[in-house]
């Protein structure tokens, strides 16, 4: 308790100082502006970030943006700020919370700021982008209503990456179309081979919302009020899952993933294919050295579908001070020169379509040949991935990857955990539609 009590008197003075300096600024005739996010010094997104702000300084000398980065325990650090009255005025946010903050009454909306900017313009944006930012409280919808936010880079999270040598090892052809369900797990049957800790898998899917959407189901019903992963859509997702896990061992055992990540195995030329978007693309790039690899379009069952889960981006408190000040930082980052930053490396895919369409991004000589027009082909088949305002995603997330552990290790079949999933998580809605 002692331990505890002074980390957050620490933390309580930091915030003060921040406090204090804006004062400080704003006597000297400097307009202040706080903005925090999660942090790293080696993340070339992060990199570009800070530096950006620097440059909006050096054109806004009447401006002062106090960075206020936190390397760890980032959501927990952001919430003690708010919580206790002193929000910074600008900060990154997951679009999934972006319910639970305007319930609360946290953020603040950027319609009329909008209508008045001529740099940002809804319609440049992809519209994928923008449905989780829209929310309308009164009514707890989302995608309609004010919008609270943008995000800086996206992606078709749910594109292939795969292993060429392990292809040419099997003499299987590398993959250039949507596989389906089918195909994908012949193919992976192909590319398996080894026993123990040798053995190579040839895939690696387990993203249940994924499937459900690709078979023509829901996790939701369209008010977000009920579960609907007892539908039959959803229960033969649960069981191409475990199927591939399971029966056909193609797929990392439970205990392999216990001991090791989808990037070490990949990394390590144990694993053939894995789905993941086009932030994993700089990841790859640096870790894997000792193999060729690839990236090919998503998979399909009776529909094609991929999914964006962000993107990650920034929004505006509602206890901002110098609104003005703070929405001219804000088009700074999402459709100024950060964005364009961003685009040159190849950090992901820019938000505004112009410059992802442009030769900055879709043609740079500097990025893999081909591989940015394989995930801006994804696009027209991406749609957001499910978001309910009355459960926390990851709590709903967390009652899915249960139940298949308990399938995986043969306490109960892929039909009932899809049941079982379908009732902790209905139980979850119930309890916010009481709030």
């Amino acid at each position: 308790m002692i331990r505890l009590f002074s980390c957050c008197l620490l933390f309580l003075v930091l915030a003060m100082m921040v406090v204090g300096c804006g004062g400080k600024e704003e006597q000297q005739g400097k307009t202040v502006i706080t903005i925090a996010c999660s942090y790293s010094p080696t993340d070339v997104g992060c990199r570009i970030i800070d530096k950006s702000i620097d440059e909006f300084m050096k054109q806004n000398p009447d401006i002062k943006v106090e960075k206020i980065w936190f390397t760890q325990q980032y959501q927990t650090k952001l919430m003690t700020m708010i919580v206790g009255g002193n929000p910074p005025d600008i900060f990154r946010l997951g679009p999934d919370y972006i319910p639970i903050y305007v319930q609360r009454g946290t953020l603040e909306p950027l319609d009329k700021y909008i209508a008045k900017s001529s740099m940002l313009k809804l319609k440049d944006f992809f519209p994928q982008v923008l449905y989780k930012y829209k929310y309308e409280a009164q009514n707890k919808t989302v995608g309609n209503g004010p919008i609270y936010g943008f995000g800086t880079d996206w992606s078709p999270d749910c594109t292939l990456f795969y292993n060429k040598d392990m292809f040419d090892k099997g003499g299987v052809p590398y993959p250039t179309g949507s596989m389906s369900w089918a195909e994908f797990r012949q193919t992976a049957q192909k590319l398996t081979t080894g026993e123990g800790g040798q053995r190579r898998y040839g895939g690696f899917v387990v993203d249940i919302p994924l499937l459900v959407a690709q078979n023509g189901g829901s996790v939701f019903s369209p008010d977000g009020k009920r579960c609907l992963l007892d539908s039959p859509q959803a229960i033969e997702a649960f069981q191409y899952v475990v199927d591939l896990r399971m029966k056909d061992r193609v797929m990392p055992s439970y205990s392999d993933m216990q001991s090791s990540n989808q990037l070490q195995l990949f990394q390590t030329g144990r694993l053939g294919m894995f789905l993941s978007g086009r932030y994993f693309v700089p990841i790859v790039q640096e870790q894997v050295k000792s193999f060729k690899w690839g990236v090919a379009p998503g998979l399909h069952q009776k529909k094609r579908v991929n999914i964006v889960t962000g993107p990650f981006g920034w929004v505006m408190s509602s206890k901002v001070k110098h609104p003005e000040a703070a929405w001219k930082i804000m088009e700074y980052l999402v459709v100024g020169r950060c964005e364009e930053e961003l685009a040159k490396v190849g950090y992901n895919i820019p938000v505004v379509k112009k410059i992802a369409e442009s030769d900055m991004f879709l043609g740079n000589p500097n990025h893999p040949a081909g591989l940015n027009k394989v995930f801006m082909d994804e696009v027209k088949y991406t749609v957001p991935s499910p978001l309910t305002p009355y459960a926390p995603t990851d709590q709903w997330q967390k009652a899915i990857s249960d139940q298949l552990v308990l399938a995986y290790l043969g306490k109960q079949t892929a039909q009932q955990a899809a049941v079982n999933a379908t009732r902790v998580i209905n139980a979850l809605l119930a309890e916010g539609l009481k709030k």
